[in-house]
């Protein structure tokens, strides 16, 4: 084989047209750089001969000042060309340090078209010719630049042409690559404008793309105002304490919930045709993005779909969490919803169900999502340190999730904070064209107060104090609380003087009871922020570690308060099996001398036990804080003092002759029954007047007998977040 000749090699599925320098692989032509086509025609003319850099270099670049990584680069481009796999090389082997050497059988063909120019070479030049075959054998030491003959002329036009061209492809090549890979817009919000100014409580469900629809908190109505502010008016709706779920997404048709059953309704925005669709005892409902369909959960964990009419119910699956805050993507093709402070996704089936962001364990109480219409954005909250109802108080930040997808990127899995500062967010609601986030925002702070008995009003007390919890020492002098909302458990003096820090923000004390001796103060919360149960500790009253009690330890335990001679607790404790929710709970007894732990008999249902001051009683309410009732600890047996709705914090009084309990909002007062039942007295009338607290209120009793209670002094609106996501 001279080098005056053309040829065309041959290898696998490759052939190589030397003169018209031309790759061809499967019978396909493919594109090479002019650089990375020299470098094979160099290993082609040299077979299983180890090629030393220096000699491709010098033969393919010449006296061009290159680097050996272009040499690399070429050689890893005739890789991905041929299918070279640099692990197991069938075609260019490298020699470490040295060089590269072409392994495979390779014949040659002499091509009939003008021959080549003569090139300098060095080293012998062997040729075998057997019928038309050429065996190709080592040559040229230093071949220059294999070339069609033609014109100097002719060369530098084609040299220009080339090199316009590689710069062409490069320069599109780059913008190719900026357009693809280049950083996402990070969403944000750019201003807050307040929507309403009434500052009462809202808990906001949906838009029709006007309006706002919302619950009212105070009163449990429904009621609407318009999306860039106005008047607020309520939606008559013939059912006992409405409640609304969802609205459709025409805006024509609304979701509610009624009375304590809870069943599902239909109803017309405006309140009129009213159509039952299931007596079951839903906890979430939503549309489908079509409003063709709706799927709701019960409290019993179970997830159906049924059409908007009700008809056809089909059950999709089941969790023993429950399903709360239901999300159908805009594509119907997701269903996203909130169980045990985290955030699930699963198909419209209910099959694949899987946590959204498992690896966010950080995101604390994540809850209450909803996407984008064009579904390339999932807000939802995140950063609240509890999350204690179905219909939480705003409790924490808006985040949002970007799922914006591209031919060669995935959607991020890291979610984006939209919100910091005072404000806590509840449930965000994106408008129709994506341009806002609707939330309820909430400055939470309150102001402690003290019903005085002479002059019959709410006072100021401890300096009007944002604290719940709040419990006074057995003799009286001190006084220990918790702030609001930090969550801050503290021990001042009994004039609020002398203030004494007792837990950091590694727990979230709920209540806090005097041992009787004084020594030790009671409460309850999670070990961390991740853990679904929660657990009984004690603290030195004087400051020190907090210490958890030995209760059970896959169980939640809850609401505990001490027997007056300090040697057992009385407490709440979940159920590992319950058939109803009203069987969620049951009372139980820790003897902290032999550490047993026994079941209060007929306790099923009960929760917020309180022993009485002479020890003879515990209280406690049933689940559906209708009740309380009185366990005779000598006769084992229970008795109704008080029977009215919505019921909330009982104590006892000091003598133990009273219990006094915080009364619904219908009928809004503190009343006090006697222990032995009898008649109702009404304490404080408390008509008009804000709760909050961690549970949305809170009373307590001073060594008097005061009630003491945690005035809303926040701010309570619904606001219009600018969102920008270009």
């Amino acid at each position: 084989m001279t080098a005056t000749k053309s040829f065309v090699f041959r290898f696998s599925d490759v052939e190589v047209h030397e003169r018209e320098f031309r790759l061809v692989k499967a019978g396909e032509p493919l594109a090479v750089e002019p650089k990375a086509f020299r470098v094979l025609l160099f290993l082609l003319r040299n077979p299983q001969k180890v090629v030393r850099k220096e000699e491709l270099l010098d033969a393919v670049w010449g006296d061009t000042a290159v680097s050996e990584n272009s040499l690399a680069r070429s050689v890893a481009l005739l890789r991905r060309l041929l299918g070279d796999d640099v692990h197991e090389q069938r075609f260019i082997a490298t020699v470490a340090t040295v060089g590269y050497r072409f392994i495979a059988p390779v014949e040659a063909l002499e091509d009939e078209g003008a021959p080549l120019e003569s090139l300098e070479k060095s080293g012998s030049r062997p040729e075998r010719e057997e019928s038309g075959v050429v065996a190709v054998e080592p040559v040229f030491e230093n071949v220059k630049e294999p070339a069609v003959i033609a014109s100097e002329e002719t060369k530098d036009k084609s040299r220009r042409w080339q090199a316009a061209s590689v710069a062409v492809l490069i320069v599109c090549m780059a913008a190719a690559s900026w357009y693809l890979f280049r950083p996402r817009s990070t969403p944000r919000i750019t201003d807050y404008i307040p929507i309403t100014h009434d500052g009462q409580a809202k808990n906001l469900v949906g838009t029709d793309g006007s309006r706002l629809y919302f619950n009212q908190v105070q009163t449990p109505t429904i009621a609407q105002v318009a999306a860039s502010g106005g008047e607020i008016g309520e939606i008559p709706i013939a059912l006992r304490s409405p409640n609304l779920a969802a609205v459709s997404p025409d805006g024509a048709t609304l979701l509610v919930t009624s009375g304590y059953g809870q069943n599902l309704w239909s109803v017309g925005a405006l309140g009129n045709s009213l159509h039952r669709l299931t007596g079951d005892s839903v906890v979430s409902a939503t549309f489908s993005p079509d409003g063709r369909f709706i799927v709701y959960s019960n409290v019993s964990g179970d997830l159906y779909r049924i059409r908007s009419d009700g008809s056809n119910p089909q059950e999709l699956t089941h969790n023993p969490d429950g399903f709360g805050f239901l999300a159908w993507s805009p594509d119907g093709n997701t269903i996203r919803f909130t169980a045990a402070e985290r955030l699930w996704e699963m198909s419209a089936a209910g099959s694949s169900r899987h946590l959204l962001l498992p690896g966010q364990p950080a995101l604390i109480g994540q809850c209450c999502g909803s996407w984008t219409p064009d579904g390339q954005f999932f807000v939802f909250l995140s950063g609240g340190k509890l999350v204690t109802r179905s219909n939480p108080s705003p409790f924490a930040q808006i985040w949002a999730l970007d799922e914006r997808k591209g031919i060669f990127r995935r959607p991020a899995t890291q979610p984006i904070s939209l919100t910091s500062g005072p404000i806590r967010w509840g449930s965000p609601v994106v408008s129709k064209d994506g341009t806002k986030i609707f939330a309820r925002g909430v400055t939470q702070r309150g102001e402690l107060v003290r019903f005085d008995p002479k002059t019959h009003q709410l006072q100021p007390f401890l300096g009007g104090i944002s604290a719940e919890f709040v419990e006074y020492s057995p003799d009286g002098k001190m006084v220990a609380y918790v702030t609001f909302p930090e969550g801050v458990l503290w021990r001042a003096n009994r004039d609020g003087s002398g203030k004494v820090q007792l837990t950091n923000s590694a727990l979230t004390p709920v209540g806090a009871r005097w041992s009787p001796d004084g020594s030790q103060i009671l409460f309850q919360s999670k070990p961390d922020p991740q853990s679904l149960n929660w657990h009984l500790y004690v603290i030195p009253s004087q400051g020190g570690e907090a210490r958890r009690l030995p209760t059970e330890e896959d169980r939640s335990q809850w609401d505990a308060g001490w027997s007056p001679d300090g040697h057992k607790i009385v407490y709440i404790s979940s159920l590992e099996k319950a058939t109803a929710p009203e069987t969620d709970w049951k009372l139980r007894i820790l003897d902290l001398d032999s550490k047993q732990i026994t079941d209060v008999p007929g306790s099923i249902g009960l929760f917020s036990p309180r022993w009485s001051p002479d020890g003879r009683s515990i209280a406690a309410m049933t689940s559906n804080s209708n009740s309380i009732r009185v366990l005779d600890l000598q006769t084992q047996k229970w008795s109704s003092v008080l029977e009215q709705k919505d019921l909330g914090f009982p104590s006892w009084s000091h003598d133990s002759r009273y219990i006094y309990v915080l009364g619904p909002f219908v009928d809004h007062a503190v009343f006090r029954v006697p222990a032995s039942g009898g008649k109702v007295e009404r304490v404080v009338d408390l008509t008009g007047f804000g709760h909050t607290g961690i549970f949305d209120s809170w009373m307590g009793l001073d060594p008097d007998d005061a009630p003491l209670l945690l005035r809303d002094a926040g701010t309570d609106d619904l606001y219009a977040l600018s969102l920008e996501a270009k």
